[in-house]
């Protein structure tokens, strides 16, 4: 339209006009300030901050360093008195806590190598079977020493994780009579966790001497490499090792690959800091001289800035009139008659009323046509059978009649309802709106089942299903699809119980009992020391055949009733099969397994179930096997309780017996 074109250009050129004079301003300020910023940018250096920065982070890695010794010396102190090393082994187990704060793991090794304890994220267990340390490096050094020493990484026999060991000498007069240890884990990044002196844009490297990488910012895909291999450092580290591989208490610092690279010794250990950054431009302040230029500057800056508006409302002047006008548009009640009252003339406002009048009018229909859609919408969402709702920024902005009864609300209150509210465990929207965002960026929909809550506080499990508005801009929100699924949950939990339990007495059957044993077997390190209880009843037979099966079991029950109670509630109470039964035991020795078994065998045989003017009482033969190395395989471990139990049926029934047979309970 040529009005318009002719409009827009008369307006782009007082724009013009504008810019122009603003650009003129800044120009002049930033000649200023520039021409005072160079002597400013010769006195800076930024190897200077790197150097100090660098250097903060190894005193603070320093520092952290002598804790840690600090820690196990006091811990050495406590052990020193103790006579034996049983003794050394209980202090050891109270004092663990202490070391926890400053080493993922930390041990106690007696003069010979063999360990005494052992404290990490599992707990505290007093001799470990972790294999003797005599072979270890840092032992023999500390033997040979009577120092405290700093080992290079190595791979821990059972786990395979990589770390550093601490160890120092428990000292009985001249003699070393234990090895006090923490352990530093590579991978739970123990040796670079530094925030100290950290600049913008920094990468901070740990190595040792050699340059192997100890702790990247970037995270362990890094570690154990050499440094040489990481682009950033490669050509600092090539420098450094020619100048000698100093070990400069100031530090080494060097321009190289467009980094500027610091490395500064973390001293009394074998380990460096290194810290990279781009070259940056400006370092440091602006002293007062440039302050000053810089607020004529601005001075100027704004002064222009104030003529230049004067003049913008001189030269807009006219449209005045047409700002009550338009008004009438932005009012809150609707404008009846959006084309009419437009003021006329001709000239640009006569141009431009037209332009607005055109463009109410539009406006009108496109309100128009809008409401028609959100009735469509409200009737659709009241139609529809499951619970639908429209999610945005983690606000609901929508939702059906459906989904407003399945929460118990009604709709004003659902409408802006924060969507984690919904959730009943705190967590519950952070967890899903990861996962749905992890099937948004594969291009599918998210579907699952959760635990929502309603405005009463009671919860139900339901179906929910989340996609994009948009796949292409998933800042746009998600549409969410609710169906309560309680029932359907409540069938296959009870299922799922049904598939795993003995339908009489309640007990795990026997596939559930394969299943945890064998777990048991692929985790020994975790679940040892470990106990296989079987129990198997004397007399039951005579009670099936002359008091019947439902007496037996009424039997079978109270029998599973008094296992139980004299079992943790974590232990497993089994029923194999007939008048046998079996107990694991997790994290339980022999000898206190055979306490358990004992006082199974006494309360099997205490219980007097009366039937039909008789009494009816069995007794129990039990046999214990403790998951010892020499058992291989989950059939080797049940073998062995089944022999013991046979064992203590054969030697007189109502008996413990011990696998290999070794003490005898009666």
């Amino acid at each position: 339209m040529p009005a318009f074109d002719d409009v827009a250009w008369r307006l782009r050129a007082s724009l013009v006009a504008v810019v122009a004079l603003l650009a003129v301003a800044a120009s002049v300020a930033i000649w200023l300030a520039v021409s005072h910023l160079a002597q400013r940018i010769a006195r800076v250096s930024d190897e200077d901050h790197q150097r100090a920065s660098t250097r903060a982070t190894a005193e603070a890695m320093s520092s952290l360093q002598h804790q840690r010794e600090a820690a196990l010396a006091g811990t050495a102190r406590m052990l020193q008195p103790a006579a034996s090393d049983e003794e050394r082994a209980q202090r050891f187990t109270v004092l663990a806590s202490s070391l926890g704060t400053v080493f993922s793991a930390s041990f106690l090794i007696d003069a010979l190598g063999q360990p005494l304890a052992r404290a990490d994220e599992h707990g505290v267990q007093v001799m470990p079977a972790i294999g003797p340390m005599d072979d270890r490096s840092y032992f023999q050094e500390v033997m040979r020493t009577h120092k405290p020493v700093l080992s290079q990484p190595i791979a821990g026999r059972n786990t395979g994780r990589v770390s550093i060991v601490m160890a120092l000498p428990v000292m009985d007069g001249q003699r070393v009579v234990a090895v006090v240890a923490g352990v530093l884990r590579l991978d739970s990044g123990d040796v670079g966790r530094m925030a100290v002196g950290r600049l913008p844009g920094a990468v901070r490297v740990v190595t040792d001497d050699q340059g192997q990488i100890l702790s990247h910012d970037g995270g362990l895909a890094l570690q154990r490499l050499p440094l040489s291999r990481e682009a950033r450092f490669a050509e600092a580290f090539e420098a450094w090792r020619a100048q000698g591989s100093p070990r400069l208490t100031e530090g080494f610092v060097t321009v190289a690959g467009g980094q500027v690279v610091a490395a500064v010794p973390v001293s009394e250990t074998p380990w460096l800091i290194w810290q990279a950054r781009p070259v940056s431009g400006l370092q440091g302040g602006l002293d007062d001289e440039l302050e000053h230029t810089l607020q004529w500057t601005l001075g100027a800056v704004l002064l222009a800035g104030l003529l230049s508006c004067a003049w913008i409302v001189w030269r807009l002047r006219p449209l005045g009139r047409l700002v009550r006008r338009v008004q009438r548009l932005t009012a809150p009640m609707a404008d009846a008659q959006p084309g009419m009252g437009w003021p006329g003339g001709a000239g640009e406002l006569g141009q431009l009323s037209t332009l607005l009048r055109l463009w109410a009018t539009e406006q009108a229909g496109l309100a128009h046509a809008h409401a028609e859609i959100q009735t469509r919408l409200r009737a659709v969402l009241a139609a529809a059978p499951v619970g639908v709702a429209f999610v945005r920024e983690g606000v609901v902005e929508l939702a059906s009649a459906e989904c407003c009864r399945l929460f118990g609300n009604d709709a004003p209150q659902m409408l802006g309802r924060a969507a984690h509210e919904l959730f009943e465990e705190a967590d519950g929207f952070q967890r899903f709106l990861q996962a749905a965002r992890g099937a948004a960026a594969l291009g599918v929909p998210y579907g699952g089942d959760w635990r929502l809550r309603r405005s009463d506080g009671l919860g139900f499990w339901a179906n929910l299903r989340s996609r994009p508005v948009d796949w292409d801009d998933l800042s746009l929100g998600e549409i969410w699809t609710v169906a309560d699924v309680t029932e359907q949950k409540l069938v296959r939990q009870r299922l799922e119980w049904q598939s795993r339990h003995d339908p009489l007495t309640g007990a795990a059957n026997r596939m559930f009992f394969d299943q945890r044993i064998a777990r048991v077997m692929g985790n020994r390190e975790l679940f040892s020391p470990a106990v296989l209880i079987f129990i198997d009843l004397d007399h039951f037979k005579p009670i099936n055949d002359t008091a019947g099966h439902l007496a037996g079991d009424e039997v079978l029950k109270q029998v599973v009733q008094a296992i139980a109670a004299q079992s943790r509630s974590g232990d497993l109470v089994v029923r194999l099969g007939g008048d046998e039964f079996a107990l694991l035991l997790e994290q339980c020795s022999g000898m206190a397994a055979l306490a358990v078994a004992q006082r199974i065998r006494a309360a099997v045989q205490e219980i007097v179930v009366p039937w039909e003017e008789q009494e009816l009482r069995v007794g129990a033969s039990i046999g214990v096997a403790e998951l010892t190395p020499d058992i291989r395989t989950a059939q080797d471990w049940v073998a062995a309780a089944d022999a013991a139990c046979y064992a203590a049926k054969t030697s007189g029934r109502n008996q413990v017996q011990m696998s290999p047979p070794r003490v005898v309970l009666r």
